[in-house]
C-alpha cells in the first residue's frame, strides 16, 4: 500500500465519520433552528476555553503515561515523542470503528522514534491494563451507587446490562493481560493456536502482494519462511516476559504514576461537560435527582456512562450513539434550546478538538515527502555500503599482487607502505 491510497483510505474513513456527525446533528436542528438563537444567547467564552483546555490535557497526560511507562525499558524516549503518539491514537482512534486503529498508530510512532517493538508492545499492554483498571473499578463504584439508590439515571434496564457488559469484558481482559505477562506458555499456546488459521490469510495476503512489483520480492521471502512470523512472535512473547519482570523490578512506581495520570485525564475530560454547562449559562444543578455530590461529580459519573457506551460502539467516533446517548444521559441537564448546542459543543472538544491536533500530526508525515526523502536515503545508505565493499575487494585483490611483485625485504634506504603504516602507528602510540 503506497502512500497515496493511505490518505486516501484516511480521508474516507474521516468523510464518513464526519458525515454521520453532520447527518445527526441535521436531523436536531432541521426543526429547531429558531430555537438555536436561545440556546446561544448566553454563551461565555471563558469557560469553552477552560472546557477546550481539559480535553486537549487527555492528549498530554495520555502521552505522558506512555513516556513514563515507555522509559522504563527505553530510557531514550523523549516526551515529545510520546505526546505526539498519544495524539496520533486520538486521531485513529475517532476515525477507526471501535477505535480498533488506536494502539497499531502510537506503536508505529514510538517505534519511528527509536524504540523497540517489542518494548513499545510492552509498554502498550501495561498502558493497556491501566486503563482496563479505571473503567472495571469504575464500573464497579457505578453499579454499586445504583444498586444502593444513590444513583438514577434514564434506561434502568440497559444501564444495567451495560455495566454488566463493561465488568465482564474489562475483567476478563485484566485477567488476561496478567496471565499472559505472568505465565508465558499461556500467551505461546495462543499464538500456536491461531498461527494455522491466520497463516492461511496471511499467504492468501502475500500472494495477492506478489502482484504489486514494490512488494513482491517481500512477499516472496516471506512465503519462502512460512514459519518465520510464529517463530518471531514465540521469541517476542519470551522477549514480553523479560520486560513485564523489569517493570517487577524497577517499574512499580511507574506503573502507579501511570495509574493515576490514566485517572486523572480521564476525570478532566468527562469534566468538559460540566464547563460546557456553565460555557451555555445552563444551571449546573440537575432538574432530577441523579447523585450526591456536588453538580461536578454527578456530571463526570453521568459522562463515565457515557463513555462505556462510547467504547462499545461499532462506528467510527461513535458517531450517532454519542449524541443519542448523550441527549438521554444529560437530560436532567440539558433540554430544549440547549439541546443541539450543547452536543455540537461537547463533540467538537471531547472528540474533534483532540483529532484535529492528531490529524495535523499524521497528515504533516503522510502528506509531505517525508517518506520519499527517507526511502532515498536508505538507498542512498545501501549504495555507499556496496561500494565500500566492492573497494575492501579490490584492496585484497591488489594486495597479493603488490606483494608478489617485491618479494622479500625492501631494498636499503627504501620504506614499503606497510612499513610507513606501521612506523606512523608507533609514533601515534607513542
Amino acid at each position: 500500500m503506497n502512500r497515496a491510497t493511505l490518505i486516501r483510505g484516511i480521508q474516507v474513513i474521516v468523510t464518513l465519520t464526519l458525515a454521520s456527525f453532520a447527518y445527526v446533528l441535521y436531523s436536531e436542528i432541521h426543526d429547531k433552528q429558531e430555537s438555536l438563537a436561545a440556546g446561544l444567547a448566553h454563551v461565555r467564552p471563558g469557560w469553552l476555553l477552560v472546557g477546550a483546555v481539559l480535553a486537549l490535557q487527555e492528549g498530554v497526560f495520555g502521552g505522558l503515561r506512555i513516556w513514563v511507562l515507555g522509559r522504563v525499558l527505553w530510557p531514550g524516549l523523549r516526551v515529545r515523542t510520546a505526546v505526539t503518539s498519544e495524539f496520533v491514537l486520538m486521531f485513529c482512534a475517532g476515525v477507526t470503528p471501535g477505535q480498533a486503529g488506536a494502539a497499531p498508530s502510537q506503536a508505529a510512532v514510538l517505534v519511528h522514534g527509536g524504540m523497540r517493538l517489542v518494548d513499545v508492545a510492552t509498554a502498550e499492554l501495561l498502558t493497556a491494563s491501566c486503563t482496563v483498571s479505571f473503567f472495571l473499578l469504575s464500573a464497579v463504584a457505578i453499579f454499586a451507587l445504583r444498586h444502593n439508590g444513590m444513583l438514577v439515571m434514564q434506561g434502568g434496564p440497559q444501564i444495567e446490562w451495560l455495566l454488566f457488559f463493561t465488568v465482564t469484558m474489562f475483567g476478563s481482559a485484566l485477567v488476561a493481560l496478567i496471565a499472559a505477562a505472568a505465565y508465558p506458555p499461556l500467551l505461546k499456546a495462543i499464538v500456536r493456536a491461531l498461527s494455522a488459521p491466520l497463516g492461511g490469510l496471511l499467504r492468501a495476503a502475500l500472494r495477492g502482494a506478489r502482484r504489486v512489483p514494490r512488494l513482491r520480492a517481500r512477499a516472496d521471502a516471506a512465503l519462502a519462511a512460512p514459519g518465520a512470523m510464529t517463530a518471531r512472535l514465540l521469541r517476542s512473547v519470551d522477549e514480553f516476559h523479560e520486560g513485564f519482570r523489569v517493570y517487577m523490578r524497577r517499574g512499580k512506581r511507574a506503573y502507579a504514576a501511570a495509574l493515576l495520570l490514566t485517572f486523572g485525564f480521564f476525570w478532566s475530560r468527562f469534566a468538559v461537560a460540566y464547563f460546557i454547562l456553565l460555557g451555555l449559562g445552563i444551571p449546573t444543578t440537575p432538574s432530577t435527582f441523579v447523585s450526591v455530590g456536588p453538580p461536578i461529580a454527578q456530571v463526570v459519573l453521568t459522562q463515565t456512562v457515557l463513555n462505556f457506551a462510547l467504547y462499545m460502539s461499532p462506528t467510527p467516533g461513535a458517531s450517532g450513539v454519542a449524541e443519542l446517548g448523550s441527549n438521554a444521559l444529560m437530560s436532567p441537564w440539558v433540554q430544549g434550546a440547549y439541546v443541539v448546542p450543547y452536543v455540537v459543543l461537547w463533540r467538537v472538544l471531547t472528540l474533534f478538538l483532540c483529532m484535529f491536533v492528531g490529524g495535523v500530526y499524521v497528515f504533516r508525515y503522510l502528506g509531505t515527502d517525508v517518506l520519499e526523502e527517507r526511502v532515498k536515503q536508505t538507498e542512498a545508505e545501501k549504495r555507499a555500503l556496496a561500494a565500500a565493499a566492492a573497494a575492501a575487494a579490490a584492496r585484497a585483490a591488489a594486495a597479493p599482487e603488490s606483494a608478489a611483485s617485491a618479494p622479500g625485504s625492501a631494498a636499503p634506504g627504501s620504506v614499503s607502505e606497510g612499513g610507513e603504516e606501521a612506523a606512523d602507528r608507533r609514533r601515534g602510540a607513542g
